[in-house]
Parts: structure tokens; sequence; C-alpha cells
């Protein structure tokens, strides 16, 4: 296996090309997965921390809404994946926060995290500034390793993010 490729369940998975400072240094991506169900946890965590040591993001877990927020205020994410059926504090209120303090949790690309398709909380998170959505039910570690990398690019682009419009489109919802 080269360096542009990474073993995760037995699938080659080809990588994106890290970006690097102006000193030539990779810049590191935080991401952070939340889901109170363990075992889902534990599956995206693993799916993408097994690449975190070759690629240039690295995985923090949390239990929780209330953890989640605890996290991101001490870690300016890049990226989250937040479930929306949770205890304590769901993935709604989390998402309502962090968004309306990107001074205290920055300003990260929220997916949310749901086993139910066509869900109308799906729509409400993306009404409210989550930029998609996976179905943990449905997500194979190629297609999950493939957003994160596509995050990854929008977040370098510059240009004007349209991804919640497409994912409302998807669910075939007027935005």
């Amino acid at each position: 296996m080269d360096q542009n490729t990474a073993n995760t369940s037995n699938t080659q998975v080809p990588m994106q090309n890290p970006v690097t400072n102006n000193n030539g240094e990779v810049r590191m991506y935080k991401i952070l997965v939340v889901d109170d169900e363990e075992s889902a946890r534990e599956m995206f965590g693993e799916i993408l921390g097994d690449l975190s040591n070759k690629t240039d993001w690295e995985v923090s877990l949390a239990v929780d809404g209330i953890d989640a927020l605890s996290k991101a205020e001490a870690t300016k994410f890049d990226i989250i994946l937040l479930d929306i059926m949770m205890p304590k504090k769901d993935g709604i209120q989390t998402l309502n926060e962090i968004k309306a303090d990107p001074v205290k949790y920055g300003n990260p690309r929220i997916l949310m995290l749901t086993n139910i398709g066509g869900d109308l909380a799906i729509e409400e998170a993306l009404r409210r500034g989550a930029v998609g959505y996976r179905l943990k039910n449905d997500t194979e570690a190629a297609a999950l390793i493939k957003t994160v990398e596509e995050e990854i690019i929008k977040l370098n682009s510059g240009e004007p993010d349209n991804s919640a419009q497409e994912a409302l489109q998807r669910l075939q919802v007027n935005p």
C-alpha cells in the first residue's frame, strides 16, 4: 500500500493530498464524532481514527451534546459528526448552541447522524446550519471517509457553500 491510500476494514481508500501551511507543515483538521450509542460512536471513530496517523486529521469522541459542547469549546473542531437523537442534550439543541456562538465554539462544518432517512429533524438541522447528514445504518467506511474529505475540500475552497440546500433537495424539501 502506498502513502496515498489507507487500509480501513480491508478497503483501500484513496487519500487526498494533505493541505500545508506557508511553512510546509501539514494542517491537522480536527473532527469530533458525537453519538450516545457506544457502538456507533466507536465505529465512526474507528473508521476515521484508523486513518488519523496517515492523513491530515485527528478524531475525538463525545458521548452526548453536553460532552460535545465542552469539547468544542476547548478545541475548535473543523468538522463535527453529530447524532440527532441523544439524551440530556440532543443534536438539534447542540447544533443550535454551536451555531449561536462561533466565538466560543468556532465555525465547524456539522454533519448530522441519524438512523431515520427523511426525518423532519434532518430538515430542521439543515435549516439551522448543518451542512449535510449521514444515515448511520447505511454508512460504509469508504463513503464516510469520502464525505470527510469532501468537507475538508469545502473548508479550503473559499467558495460559497450550498451544501445544506443540496441536502434539502435530496430530501425533496423546498429550502
